[in-house]
């Protein structure tokens, strides 16, 4: 089988994984405030959650962000059912409770099984800082890879000029 999901605007898949339930969770972005896209919009791009069947149907759809630009990079199921994002954003407001450190900062989602928001945080600098994947770890907690500009806040290794690698372990 293939299916398409979107809205009138762009739309975009970025990570894919299995569920426990032989479906599927897809994580990307959209600009998009209908069609498949059911849970509204809140401003240019927005992180967007899309839950599906083991044959490509639709089971939900969840958007989150804030006025700015939201992207997710990264999903993983956790071991409570729930899942974990990993994006980034540019809002300082809407879904994004912890404010905004500079240009573009790390955003991490813990969501339950129907992709309801438990909680969310940011990371990052007074620069770009961009995560790219996450995994849990078997102390329960997160592992982030990315990338990042930056050579304050949150950053507490300093960086070696422009873009460098950056690991986070929550």
């Amino acid at each position: 089988w293939d299916k398409t999901y979107g809205g009138s605007n762009d739309d975009y898949a970025t990570s894919i994984q299995q569920t426990s339930d032989a479906g599927y969770i897809l994580v990307g972005y959209t600009e998009s405030n209908d069609g498949d896209v059911n849970d509204g919009n809140n401003g240019r791009w927005d992180a967007w959650i899309l839950k599906l069947d083991g044959s490509g149907n639709k089971e939900w759809d969840k958007t989150y962000g804030g006025s700015g630009w939201d992207y997710a990079y990264s999903i993983q199921q956790t071991s409570d059912g729930g899942y974990i994002v990993a994006g980034y954003t540019e809002s300082n407001d809407g879904d994004v409770s912890h404010g905004n450190n500079g240009k573009y900062d790390s955003w991490i989602i813990k969501l339950d099984g129907l992709g309801n928001k438990e909680w969310d945080k940011t990371y990052g600098g007074s620069s770009s800082d961009e995560p790219n994947s996450i995994q849990q770890t078997s102390d329960g907690g997160y592992i982030v890879c990315g990338w990042t500009k930056s050579n304050d806040g949150d950053i507490s290794d300093g960086n070696n000029g422009g873009w460098d690698a950056w690991i986070i372990k929550l």
